[in-house]
């Protein structure tokens, strides 16, 4: 019995360790091209402004995983990413927790306007809407702005 028991063992460990991954990269990431200026020009008002805020930060953290490099200088940056909060509703965590998402009046809603500007001026622009109507934890706002900052990613990966 244990000899069938130290070869079934055997036999999981040796199929696990016939898979893996290798990668070299030669690459002057000072000279990277990609890099991107982000410039929120969303009306200064409290509430905007802060989502505004709260945008870049979920941008900046995005972007780490992709071959984009955000630039601290507008001069620096191959493309500039201008965006605009045009709509931003923090809704209610805990309406939203009661009611399992159902009532539509406790929904975060989050409203941006996106340009991507290069030397050759702009080179794309849309629009982008995310939600928050529930979840185990009654969803966060948190949520609200990476789903925005992936979605500017994804249309993004042409440049």
């Amino acid at each position: 019995m244990d000899k069938w028991i130290v070869i079934g063992l055997a036999l999981v460990m040796g199929l696990g360790a016939c898979a893996g991954t290798q990668s070299i990269t030669h690459k002057r990431w000072e000279k990277h091209l990609n890099r991107v200026y982000l410039h929120d020009i969303t009306v200064k008002n409290n509430s905007l402004e802060k989502a505004g805020s709260q945008l870049r930060l979920a941008l900046e953290k995005r972007l780490d995983d992709s071959l984009f490099i955000v630039g601290e200088e507008p001069k620096q940056a191959k493309y500039v990413l201008k965006y605009k909060i045009t709509q931003f509703d923090e809704g209610s965590r805990l309406k939203r927790l009661a009611t399992f998402g159902i009532d539509e009046g406790s929904k975060a809603l989050l409203n941006v306007k996106i340009a991507l500007i290069g030397k050759e001026g702009v080179l794309g622009a849309w629009q982008v809407k995310t939600w928050v109507k529930g979840g185990i934890t009654g969803g966060s706002k948190d949520k609200l702005f990476s789903q925005a900052a992936e979605q500017i990613l994804q249309h993004l990966k042409g440049y």
